[in-house]
């Protein structure tokens, strides 16, 4: 009887199954990181930028109010936004009008513009009639910030799954 026989010992592939399986894991673990750290950066760009375009000023002054955190672990990532009312000088280049000061397009009355120390136009508005004390002016942006924040936050979940799916397909690919 012609015929061919082959015996297969799969014994030591199946052995080092675990071992890859927990290697795939780990590279995953880190896949999923990266892909949230993307995904904190992108919420940190699109909400400046609407949040800027809302409030008609630059992205700068906004920029500098985000932190992003991460863990060690990577499973977790934190997005801090200062709420603090922004001084109105950030906002654009401050001109002395009949009735006050005009920066960007609003207009504070009573107000005048004073250059301390370090040379930078700031805008100051007296508390009372006497010559001091004076403060600050500040444009508040909580409001406008925490709505665009909330709108973002739906957006954000879903960028994370097209993120850990091109990092995870990078893991994957480069497995073989």
């Amino acid at each position: 009887m012609a015929g061919f026989q082959l015996n297969l010992d799969m014994s030591a592939g199946f052995a080092a199954v675990p071992e890859i399986l927990n290697r795939l894991r780990k590279d995953l673990d880190l896949a999923a990181a990266r892909a949230l750290r993307k995904t904190a950066n992108w919420l940190r760009t699109h909400s400046t930028r609407e949040i800027a375009k809302e409030l008609r000023i630059t992205q700068s002054p906004l920029r500098h109010r985000y932190d992003v955190f991460t863990r060690a672990s990577g499973k977790e990532v934190k997005v801090w936004v200062g709420l603090k009312p922004i001084a109105v000088h950030y906002l654009g280049k401050p001109k002395e009008t009949s009735t006050g000061v005009s920066v960007g397009h609003r207009n504070y009355e009573d107000a005048f513009i004073a250059n301390p120390k370090n040379g930078a136009s700031m805008v100051w508005v007296r508390k009372g009639r006497e010559r001091l004390p004076i403060e600050l002016v500040r444009e508040d942006w909580e409001g406008p910030a925490l709505s665009v924040l909330e709108r973002w936050e739906k957006r954000a979940q879903v960028r994370f799954v097209e993120l850990f799916e091109q990092e995870a397909r990078h893991v994957l690919e480069s497995a073989r």
